[in-house]
């Protein structure tokens, strides 16, 4: 059954416009009286008859009401050093698919490519579109939020509000396997781009006492990396 996100509801009734709205009437070719899922990103889902279709706009009436399962019961917060786009794209995309909370972009020394911070919000639209595309795909009841990009420092700082921080590096000693969560909920995960982490960043980190883990003893690339930490952390809370 086809999925949408809205913002809000009146009185039993769904407005669907702009994209979504063309979507469902010319990609899809909808038609009125047949049925499709609204979320309202508060994991609620409502399954929607057509009403009416009009210019502008197709109008929803809500049959049932139903609570969304698909959400984990950990929140993870996806931190990617920024690699070349097209990868961040693919980074983005699937870590929703997985179940990700947040996933913020950042820039490290050894980052191939670069953004300019105060020329990036064009950018972060775009990945929050991609996010919003791969939560309707898999399902989500929630719309996993894309932070705007942080330099390294500010990422250290930004993660002290969760329960436990973990940076994947190529030397790290901690495998996944062997980490205990103990009932943690907020788990940040730190990725670096295609050139890694310098020696400088991981002790900065270590410092304040981010755990350094390892995925194996494969070097895996950086758009690997992320699918690898986030599916295995999953599967080991019973997520997946």
């Amino acid at each position: 059954m086809q999925r949408f996100f809205v913002n809000s509801i009146y009185d039993n009734k769904i407005t669907i416009k702009g994209e979504d709205k063309d979507h469902i009437v010319k990609s899809l070719r909808m038609k009125p009286n047949e049925v499709l899922v609204v979320c309202d990103g508060s994991l609620n889902d409502y399954v929607c008859k057509i009403e009416e279709i009009k210019k502008d706009e197709v109008t929803l009436c809500i049959l049932e009401r139903l609570k969304n399962k698909s959400e984990a019961n950990i929140n993870i917060h996806l931190y990617q050093a920024v690699p070349k786009f097209c990868k961040l794209d693919f980074i983005i995309q699937k870590s929703v698919e997985l179940g990700v909370k947040s996933i913020t972009p950042f820039l490290s020394r050894y980052c191939v490519a670069q953004i300019n911070l105060k020329n990036a919000e064009h950018k972060i639209n775009r990945f929050k579109k991609i996010a919003r595309q791969a939560a309707q795909q898999s399902g989500r009841g929630i719309i996993p939020c894309v932070n705007n990009v942080l330099n390294f420092n500010e990422v250290l700082k930004d993660i002290k509000k969760f329960d436990f921080n973990i940076l994947f590096y190529e030397y790290g000693k901690n495998k996944l396997n062997s980490i205990k969560l103990n009932n943690k909920k907020d788990i940040a995960i730190i990725i670096g781009s295609e050139g890694g982490f310098c020696e400088e960043e991981v002790n900065l980190a270590a410092e304040q006492g981010v755990l350094i883990g390892s995925l194996g003893s494969r070097i895996l690339r950086c758009e690997t990396a992320p699918v690898c930490a986030i599916s295995v952390l999953m599967y080991i809370t019973g997520n997946l």
